[in-house]
């Protein structure tokens, strides 16, 4: 959520490297790890090749295609919070987040808008690589 007391001295933002990989780019998936440690995926969209690239990726017919594209978002996120979750183990809270103030909480097998994104904290990738840490999980120029 918004931290409004982050003070500039304790923000550490995305590296460069990290962003051309598709981190900190609209949309991308949070799963909070635990407390204020939270995992971002990047989303990638393809048409033909797959881009090897970390993170999601949604193969789609038409890039310009905007309402199936989101269709196949959502079932992609859908079926990717069915793989880090097993059914006896207390689930992962995951978001959806579409711009700086559009996401979508996957709680109880459906989703959820709320215009407070997740940010602050430690940032991690997949590898449990620090991205950045008390800073917005998006790119900011």
């Amino acid at each position: 959520m918004r931290n409004q007391s982050m003070s500039n001295q304790d923000i550490f933002p995305l590296r460069a490297e990290k962003r051309a990989e598709g981190y900190g780019t609209f949309p991308y998936v949070i799963v909070r790890i635990q407390g204020a440690v939270y995992m971002q995926f990047p989303i990638h969209f393809y048409t033909q090749s797959n881009p090897q690239k970390p993170g999601l990726r949604v193969r789609v017919d038409s890039l310009m295609d905007e309402k199936q594209n989101f269709d196949d978002l959502f079932n992609v996120v859908r079926q990717f919070h069915q793989q880090i979750n097993p059914i006896e183990a207390k689930a992962f809270k995951m978001c959806l987040v579409l711009s700086p103030d559009v996401c979508h909480f996957f709680e109880d097998d459906t989703f959820k808008f709320s215009d407070e994104i997740p940010e602050g904290g430690s940032l991690i990738d997949a590898n449990y690589k620090m991205l950045a840490l008390n800073s917005p999980h998006y790119i900011i120029d």
